[in-house]
């Protein structure tokens, strides 16, 4: 008797990568339409790059295009990645388009800044309406616990959405930004790989801990799975719960807005003293991202003094970071910048 005849068929891991992005987002929705992929080269995004044309292969008129930033700040070995995105696009018969920055800038938010505008402009020159990235739950995990530690609020706590908008594109169709790996697992995702013999770039700026995501990953994290094992599992389901919660409470912010709000120039507000903070607070986080204005220096001290000041009778005028100005008189509160 073969000892091993009883014993359950292993799951190919390829094929788990492939059916948990087809359940985060149907092909029935996208194959028809174009996709941007951005894609750095690491295991990450050429997993989401192969696995889409993958579930693509069965049919679909759309088109996927592979489009590689270049931050310019590891000299050859960034050659090097950019010259592997090139050759995998051409492998897998699909478009693919590059662009470097143009100066050497290492800080975190103006590379992601920097890579995001040109995704955003790519899927415009090519007419395309989705932008696919390659986020894992890994990272989403990294943001959330990044997002504790600067003090956010309860959407920094939600992690990562699995899509946004993007705003409108040339001819008024919204642009769509979707992240199909955000359940799966970072381990999953190269076991994937090995299995069907794909290979894929390692960035060696990721094992620089001054960067604080690295930091999170690489010290932090492992330090609370020494006590808590499944603290990544556990903070992304609280992270989902949490996203449940912020859809709610999004959906009275949008409320809000319409009634208290008018966006011009700058931002005319009706001074309400009914409304709970959080519905309050969440209203001005999504007027500070119609408007385009800098979040990141942000905190929620900054958000609950303009909430408490829409919810005042009082006077007052006072700065918030990135140069926006309060003024609060009589029954409305301006802001502009």
């Amino acid at each position: 008797m073969n000892p091993g005849h009883d014993l359950p068929k292993q799951p190919d891991p390829w094929r788990q990568v492939l059916e948990a992005i087809g359940n985060c987002w149907p092909p029935d929705l996208w194959c028809d339409l174009g996709v941007v992929v951005g894609c750095s080269g690491g295991a990450d995004s050429i997993a989401l790059l192969k696995a889409l044309c993958d579930l693509r292969a069965d049919g679909g008129a759309g088109f996927i295009v592979a489009s590689h930033f270049n931050h310019g700040i590891r000299g050859r070995e960034a050659s090097e990645d950019a010259d592997f995105v090139k050759r995998f696009a051409e492998k897998l018969g699909i478009r693919h388009r590059e662009a470097a920055a143009t100066g050497a800038v290492s800080d975190e938010s103006t590379m992601r800044a920097a890579r995001n505008a040109f995704l955003r402009q790519t899927a415009q020159n090519v007419g395309a309406r989705y932008v696919a990235v390659a986020h894992s739950l890994d990272d989403n995990v990294e943001t959330v616990l990044h997002n504790l530690m600067r003090g956010t609020g309860p959407k920094g706590l939600a992690g990562m959405p699995k899509v946004r908008s993007l705003g409108p594109d040339p001819i008024g169709q919204d642009l769509i930004l979707v992240r199909p790996l955000l359940a799966v697992r970072r381990q999953l995702i190269r076991e994937g790989l090995r299995s069907i013999g794909q290979d894929w770039r390692e960035d060696s700026s990721n094992e620089d801990t001054a960067y604080r995501r690295n930091w999170i990953r690489r010290e932090l994290l492992p330090l609370m799975q020494n006590q808590f094992p499944s603290v990544v599992d556990a903070v992304a389901r609280a992270a989902e719960l949490q996203s449940e919660w912020k859809s709610t409470i999004d959906t009275l912010a949008d409320s809000w807005m319409e009634e208290h709000v008018m966006l011009t120039t700058t931002v005319q507000i009706q001074r309400d003293n009914s409304t709970p903070s959080a519905i309050i607070i969440t209203a001005l986080q999504n007027v500070w991202a119609q408007m385009d204005w800098p979040l990141g220096k942000m905190t929620q001290g900054h958000w609950k003094r303009l909430a408490r000041t829409i919810g005042d009778a009082d006077d007052d005028r006072y700065d918030l970071p990135g140069k926006i100005d309060v003024r609060a008189k009589g029954g409305k509160v301006q802001v502009c910048r």
